[in-house]
């Protein structure tokens, strides 16, 4: 039988302010540090994939920007509503407290939303964003994953001790299984795949989401049934909400694996979903303007360079009459 040899390790937490006001208490843990770099190292893999594709660059920053407010804007909104419905009960204000709480399949959801709405916006199509997003998200997922397994917040059920890649003892003497740590495991086994074993280049669009969210969904339903249903001191406070038996991220997934299944299977390639805006043609433009200006400017000098000689030429001619009226009164004198 394979031992656990994973031990429970609690990184300690510094307060670094007790009341800051709307915020509450501030916190300094490893989880934001780990999200924060998570998003930084997604955000410039995505912006690898824009590169390959020839995806204007500046538009494509601004939709990140903006695809990133929805999808944790949303994630938090679907934590709260949905697995903890009772805090709004509480405190209605937790709804804009974006930084209190977030979820994964939220977050998936919150990015397709604000995915759709700005390439709806730009008319944009939306099948080479979406790859070159879920390209960015595989490494940010593992740093997001990290974080959730070393500030152990989402435990499994009580298990065996020695149980295979259970954790433990847990704050009140159990062996659990560590659905953050798993969810990293799987999280590095997909990203390795994509980014070293397969030839994501040359596949067709919609290919790179589709076989996340086909790999990800079944992953994903199976674990939820391991996770804590019952509160325990020092582990879990309140359990996940169930509706008909099923967390809402299972629910969540059942949509996501449809979804990458007809990705995969049915969606066939379109001729527009090329059709976006090329950072070769921005390039281009830019220099085609660059190169414009340059030319208006020798033009202005030209013209500036005429007026000199007309001047100058008026001033010899001025000067020249001077001469003549001059000498006309020298002959006068002289009469």
């Amino acid at each position: 039988m394979l031992e656990a040899l994973i031990p429970y390790i609690e990184i300690p937490t510094r307060t670094l302010v007790e009341d800051l006001p709307i915020f509450g208490e501030l916190k300094l843990q490893p989880f934001g540090p780990l999200v924060a770099t998570g998003v930084i190292l997604g955000w410039r893999q995505c912006l690898k994939y824009a590169k390959e594709k020839d995806i204007d660059e500046e538009l494509f920053r601004d939709y990140l920007f903006w695809m990133l407010v929805a999808a944790f804007v949303i994630s938090h909104w679907v934590s709260v509503l949905f697995y903890f419905p009772e805090q709004v009960d509480e405190d209605p204000w937790v709804l804009l407290k974006v930084w209190n709480g977030l979820s994964s399949v939220g977050g998936f959801f919150g990015a397709f939303v604000g995915m759709t709405t700005y390439l709806k916006l730009k008319k944009q199509p939306i099948i080479v964003y979406a790859d070159a997003t879920i390209f960015g998200l595989l490494l940010g997922w593992i740093f997001g994953r990290a974080g959730c397994s070393v500030v152990h917040d989402h435990p499994g059920r009580i298990v065996e001790e020695g149980t295979f890649l259970a954790v433990g003892p847990w704050p009140d003497g159990s062996w659990r299984y560590d659905l953050g740590l798993l969810e990293f495991l799987f999280a590095v086994t997909l990203a390795c795949t994509i980014y070293f074993l397969v030839d994501w280049r040359n596949k067709k669009p919609g290919w790179l989401v589709g076989v996340v969210a086909t790999a990800y969904a079944p992953f994903r339903f199976l674990l939820d049934f391991a996770r804590a249903d019952e509160a325990a001191a020092g582990v879990i406070g309140t359990p996940d909400a169930r509706y008909a038996g099923l967390t809402p991220a299972q629910w969540f997934t059942v949509s996501f694996l449809l979804a990458g299944l007809w990705l995969l299977f049915v969606r066939r390639a379109k001729p527009d979903d090329l059709d976006y805006a090329k950072d070769s043609d921005r390039l281009a433009k830019l220099k085609e303007d660059a190169a414009k200006g340059d030319e208006d400017d020798e033009d202005d000098e030209d013209d500036e360079d005429e007026d000199a000689r007309e001047a100058e030429a008026k001033n010899a001619k001025g000067g020249a009459e001077d001469d003549d009226e001059a000498e006309d009164a020298g002959d006068d004198a002289r009469a």
